[in-house]
């Protein structure tokens, strides 16, 4: 089953090296949801507490059980400040939309948080951030550079938001085509772990503001801002001069926002 946004292709936001390689390999789309958390000013380690000891175990049970393929969780580096509306994301990745149907089944969650102690693990969740808003995202399978199978998780993602306008996602994703390249440069000199290009599928509506994104990871952190663009432009040999693909591009989609998330933790399922 696929759904379709008003904009175009269904899909995803999010992510990871993980993400990537997942759907390089099975050639079908991953889906993936993404949670962005506000957790208030001094509240972070009780925040972490409740993911990493309270939540953690039921992910790990989920990737075992095959009812995910794995789970992150980041801190938002970039943008930071009192005016940002979260400083927190988590990602859960799915085999296909049929698998977002029933993520939490109730016999698996009874395993590890008894009915009695249900009402209060959803009291110290729910106290400890506001769950600001929720999107679901389909990965692009012949948009995605997988990491190595196996590879442990990138600890650095940029993730770029876009909006593409209505009909214009063809010629959005042949610009991709370009950037590709680009990044397939960039791997194989190890100064880029990963690279994908996700739609959204959720919430649907041409009032969003953003139905597109691209994730970069990375392993040091240095590479966000180590670029050598001439010489990776002039590598990938797309016959072109640099002005045709900054036009080409700035006239595919309008970046609406770019952010810099670090890895906490992280639940992957071993590989095949």
């Amino acid at each position: 089953m696929r759904v379709f946004s008003t904009a175009a292709v269904a899909m995803v936001a999010a992510v990871l090296a993980g993400a990537n390689e997942t759907a390089a390999q099975n050639q079908r789309p991953v889906v993936v949801t993404v949670e962005y958390m506000k957790v208030a000013p001094g509240q972070d380690d009780a925040y972490l507490q409740v993911e990493q000891k309270m939540w953690k175990p039921i992910h790990e049970a989920r990737v075992k059980a095959g009812k995910a393929i794995a789970w992150y969780l980041y801190r938002v580096a970039s943008p930071s400040g009192t005016l940002v509306d979260h400083n927190y994301v988590t990602v859960a990745i799915y085999d296909g939309f049929e698998a977002t149907e029933n993520p939490y089944p109730e016999d698996l969650l009874a395993k590890i948080v008894p009915a009695k102690t249900m009402t209060e693990f959803m009291r110290k969740t729910v106290a400890s951030r506001e769950l600001v808003r929720s999107e679901m995202w389909e990965g692009i399978p012949d948009m995605l550079i997988s990491a190595p199978p196996g590879s442990k998780p990138a600890p650095f993602l940029n993730v770029a938001y876009m909006k593409v306008p209505a009909g214009g996602e063809s010629a959005y994703l042949e610009v991709e085509k370009l950037w590709k390249k680009m990044h397939e440069v960039r791997v194989k000199e190890g100064t880029l772990v990963s690279w994908g290009v996700y739609a959204r599928m959720l919430p649907e509506g041409s009032d969003y503001p953003y139905n597109f994104a691209t994730t970069n990871a990375y392993a040091r952190y240095k590479d966000l801002n180590g670029l050598d663009f001439q010489a990776a432009f002039q590598k990938a040999n797309l016959g072109m001069n640099v002005n045709e693909l900054a036009e080409r591009t700035g006239k595919s989609r309008d970046l609406v926002r770019g952010e810099i998330w670090v890895l906490v933790d992280a639940v992957q399922a071993p590989p095949k």
